[in-house]
This record gives structure tokens, sequence and C-alpha cells, in this order.
């Protein structure tokens, strides 16, 4: 019965836009064991997208409003779902997914096991999470050249400024790649969120409360340690990883591939000026794509291998690598909020596309109305 449990909350959670597959393993179902109570698998397996109040969770579970309200806030807590509090004091739940979601939640419970664990799933689970980016990249801020049309979203200081509500987390993948010995020597304090998302992270003890003025400096410290900004999938954005090639699981996942171009959200890619170029080799070392090197003693740039991050640009002594947007044809269309992206995820995926949240929208304002007040 309890395999049975695990087996439903796996499936529950693959037909979530960002997707949970299943292996001949069953490794999947290991990483649940160890964050979910065979009580807690069965009562997540109620929760959707849709931020919903304990009382409408508890008509759909068939229990008590204030039980359901106890028994949500502490998977909150545990980081099996997210609370959202729109009006404070006042909270609702939804369904996490995997990632990013329960797994980067769980960034203080990391332990040799579970990165094994983890480092043996990641494969089947790129195959799915990331059909469709789930993150983007814009440029560090010190690279976008005054005549370079760049739009708000595209900016990660005006993302920053749309906000009033801070925090800093650390950066699992770093961590992780830390414990088992190879990490880096960049700050593990890089995971940068706001609003609701940097409620949680306190609330829940994985983040600290940080001012706008700390994150804007956090973000000039990015482009010192070469860490390429990747902010949510979609134009509004509650959080922006700051991340590098040796330990980020989706930067890594991209480099491997012949052409990371083709696989990352980018409107922009370096240009090099060989004429100019002195043969420092700075931007060779700072690339997390290994896009750049040296022929002959100047710049040689693979655009397919460039994911426009702008880290090339801001340390080149003679100007000679410049960003330039994409033609149009290449732009990525950016969803307008985390629902339409998931949306834009679930048709990839063939799970959860419009009309599927439709039909959760409309099940959800039905509970809502039948659910006792």
């Amino acid at each position: 019965m309890t395999e049975t449990v695990y087996q439903r909350l796996a499936t529950h959670l693959d037909n979530l836009p960002a997707g949970f597959p299943a292996t001949e393993s069953g490794v999947e179902l290991r990483i649940l064991k160890r964050f979910f109570t065979p009580e807690e698998a069965e009562f997540a397996l109620h929760l959707t997208l849709i931020p919903e109040p304990p009382r409408v969770v508890a008509r759909r579970v068939g229990i008590g409003a204030d039980e359901a309200a106890v028994r949500l806030e502490a998977m909150a807590k545990k980081g099996l779902l997210f609370r959202v509090e729109e009006t404070p004091g006042v909270p609702e739940y939804m369904a996490a997914q995997y990632v990013i979601g329960i797994w980067e939640f769980h960034v203080n419970d990391l332990d040799p096991d579970l990165i094994r664990d983890m480092d043996e799933y990641k494969p089947y689970l790129l195959d799915t999470a990331w059909k469709q980016p789930q993150l983007r990249t814009i440029p560090v801020g010190q690279s976008i050249d005054h005549e370079l049309a760049v739009m708000t979203y595209e900016r990660a200081e005006e993302l920053i400024r749309g906000h009033d509500r801070f925090s800093v987390n650390p950066c699992i993948c770093r961590r992780e790649k830390t414990m088992i010995g190879e990490g880096c020597d960049r700050p593990e304090a890089s995971c940068l969120s706001f609003g609701m998302a940097a409620d949680y992270a306190v609330k829940n003890g994985y983040g600290r409360v940080a001012s706008r003025e700390e994150i804007l400096d956090l973000l000039k410290k990015a482009d010192e340690y070469a860490l390429v900004l990747q902010p949510g999938y979609s134009k509004e954005v509650n959080f922006i990883c700051c991340c590098c090639g040796c330990c980020c699981g989706v930067l890594q996942s991209i480099k491997a591939l012949p052409r990371p171009v083709d696989h990352v959200a980018s409107p922009f890619v370096a240009r090099a000026d060989a004429e100019t170029c002195s043969g420092c080799g700075v931007c060779v070392d700072r690339c997390q794509m290994d896009a750049l090197g040296l022929a002959d003693g100047v710049v040689v740039l693979d655009d397919g291998r460039c994911i426009g991050c702008g880290l090339c640009v801001t340390t080149c002594p003679t100007g000679s690598l410049k960003l330039e947007r994409k033609p149009e044809s290449l732009q990525p269309q950016i969803p307008k909020d985390a629902v339409a992206a998931a949306i834009g995820h679930g048709r990839t995926r063939g799970k959860l596309g419009a009309g599927e949240l439709v039909k959760l929208v409309v099940k959800s304002k039905m509970d809502r109305l039948l659910a006792p007040r």
C-alpha cells in the first residue's frame, strides 16, 4: 500500500508541467520516501498549481478545515508544497513541482545518500523538466551597451526594483558539489528571491532577509565571480539564480551539448572583433559555456555555444567583445507570468495545457463555493 502511495505521488508530480519521470531503478520513489511520509504523500495528491485556502483542500480531502490548516502548514515548513500569502497572515497552499521547487526547498537537508540519488536521477529529470526552459539567461548589467535595445524584463536591476521584499538563499547546486568535494570558490549564498518567494524562503529557514541595496550589490558581485544570471522563465519573476558552469545542474547539462544556444532562452549573443583583440585570454577563463578560445593570439567565438550572458564583455580591456540582439526569428517568446509559463511547458510535454488548467481553475472555484466557511 505504501509503495502505491509513492507511485501515485510520482505520477501526480509527473503530470505537473516540469515533470517527474519514472525510472527502471525506482530512484524517484526513493527520493520521495526521503521527503514525504505516506500520509503526506496521500495528502499531496489533492493539491494543484492553484493556490487555495485550507478549507478548500479540506473539502477535497474529506477532513476538517482546522486539521487541514495544521497539516498544510507543517508540509509547507518541510518544503513539500508552496505557501502563498497575497494577504499577510492569510495563507493559501499549492502543489510545488519537483524542480524548480521541492528539490531547492531542501537545500538544508542534503546528505551524501540524497546527493547520490539525485545525481542518478538528474539525467532522467532533465529530459522532461527542461523540454521548455524553466530559466532564462539575461546579461549582467555592466555588459549592456547604451545602444543595445533591452527590455525591462531583460534587465536584472529592473526586475529587482519591482519588488520590496527580498531574501538571499544558498545555491543548492554549489552546496551539493561542495559536499562531495567538487565545489568551486564562488559564494554559496547567491540565489536571490523576491516577494512571496522571499517570504517562503525566510519563513522556512533556508533564506535570510536582505535589502534591495544588498541584492543590487550581489548582482555586481555576480559579474566579479563570473556567474550567469538566470531568472524564471517569465517576464514577472520572483527569483534570480546566479550560476556557474562547474556546479549548476542546468548549465552543466547545457554545456555538455554541442550547441548550448539551441537549449537556452536568451535574446542576446556575443560578437568578437579579432582585429582589436589583444589576446589576453580573460574572456576565455570567464566563459561558462566554453564558447571562447584563442587562435593565433586572438579571440575566437563559437556562437553555437554562446548563451548571451555578457560575462565576456565586462572585462574585455580592448572592448573587442559586445552583445547584440539576435534576429527576431530567434528571439525567445517569454511568457507574461508563471501561469502562462506553466501552460506553455505543459503543452510542450503534453501535460497540463490551457484546457486542463481551465478545468483546474473551475474545479477550484467550485470547491471554494462549496467548502464550509
